[in-house]
């Protein structure tokens, strides 16, 4: 059976952020948790596998842009389908857990359907890594469609936390040291009870006072206040590939802001751009161009000049042919950006440009248009006296 698209699965625009994504699966996760539909229980649990899946791929920075340019194909889940394994492995989720149904806060780290329930209905969630990691970070790149197809290296200044030089990252000074937050108790989660009557609500979020790392420093630096951290500007060089495409994301694994008090990197995400041509039009891997030929060249045929993103190539116009008619240069398309070596193709659509007939020109015209449809044909006359 073909599977829906997740958009529609989750009721959301193809450009919903993050939050809009994350808001749309809480809510359907609520209406068709299984434990909350018993009398269909199987027909929930069917709806709740599905809806869990289109979330693990769009709200997954890498996945979803896969999934916009190939469909499901693009996330096969190892070709076998989803995996409920693969699902607890995502940490976003079990965060979104702990915030329905009043669990601990953190990620998942595997462990299948047990796990994923006891995190509905208020067990204590695992964190999902280090908590002092540094933010992810975001550049926009534009392109031209020539740079695009020969891809290109390429280097950029970005603003970006790094390790503090005075306290050597570790956020305390001479005499400093790391201790235990005592506001959360190093778990760098804090819970806030909610009550409205007989009703009474658990939230859990972030520390305050530790920013979720646990802990805390005793006699902070001077120099980055504690944080372990100093904005600065860094140099990064990277490579764009051949066939990039418009919204693609480049992942540059630590390569993100510096994490507080020595904590890991975030990553490094460089979105592309690819600016429209004036003489190509792209379609996927496909070039369309747009190529004006004469009359006597559609019905005499000839060997044009055409250009190509990888310079002028010959084309064969044959005799005959029509206005509107597409002609294929196989192999003068884009690259294709997961096969290496690839190319698409480059289609020519052919339009006979008719001029105006001059002084000069119109007798001629006048005879040709004497000679349509007499037998032998015009072409056929045509071809005979300049062929």
């Amino acid at each position: 059976m073909a599977k829906r698209d997740y958009y529609k699965v989750l009721g959301i625009k193809r450009d919903a952020s993050k939050a809009e994504i994350k808001k749309a699966y809480r809510t359907l996760a609520r209406k068709y948790h299984p434990d909350a539909n018993r009398e269909n229980q199987s027909e929930a649990e069917e709806k709740f596998k599905v809806i869990s899946e289109a979330y693990e791929v769009l709200a997954d920075d890498e996945k979803r842009p896969r999934y916009d340019r190939h469909g499901h194909e693009g996330v096969n889940f190892g070709g076998g389908g989803f995996s409920w394994d693969d699902f607890t492995h995502q940490g976003d989720i079990s965060d979104i857990f702990g915030q329905l149904f009043g669990g601990g806060g953190g990620g998942g780290g595997g462990g299948g359907m047990g796990d994923i329930f006891s995190q509905f209905f208020g067990g204590g969630a695992r964190q999902r890594g280090p908590r002092n990691r540094g933010a992810d970070l975001r550049y926009d790149l534009t392109l031209s469609l020539e740079q695009a197809y020969s891809g290109l290296e390429h280097q950029v200044t970005i603003p970006r936390d790094e390790a503090c030089g005075d306290c050597s990252g570790s956020g305390a000074a001479e005499g400093g040291s790391a201790v235990t937050c005592s506001q959360c108790g190093g778990r760098g989660m804090v819970q806030h009870v909610q009550r409205r009557g007989f009703m009474q609500t658990v939230q859990t979020g972030e520390c305050p006072q530790c920013g979720g790392d646990g802990k805390t420093v005793d006699k902070p630096c001077s120099g980055c206040r504690g944080r372990g951290v100093r904005e600065a500007r860094k140099k990064i060089k990277f490579t764009i590939p051949p066939g990039i495409d418009d919204g693609h994301r480049l992942r540059l694994r630590g390569q993100g802001a510096a994490g507080p008090r020595n904590g890991p990197r975030g990553d490094l995400y460089i979105v592309t751009s690819v600016r429209q041509h004036r003489t190509f039009q792209r379609q996927e891997t496909e070039i369309v161009l747009e190529l004006e030929i004469t009359p006597a060249q559609a019905v005499l045929g000839e060997k044009i000049e055409v250009p190509t993103l990888a310079g002028k190539v010959k084309l064969k116009v044959p005799a005959g042919t029509q206005s509107g008619a597409v002609l294929r240069l196989r192999g003068k398309g884009m690259p294709d950006l997961n096969r290496a070596g690839r190319y698409g193709d480059q289609h020519v659509r052919v339009n006979v440009r008719i001029p105006k007939a001059g002084r000069k020109s119109r007798a001629a015209w006048e005879q040709l248009r004497e000679l349509d449809g007499e037998s032998p044909s015009l072409f056929e006359r045509v071809r005979d006296r300049f062929g």
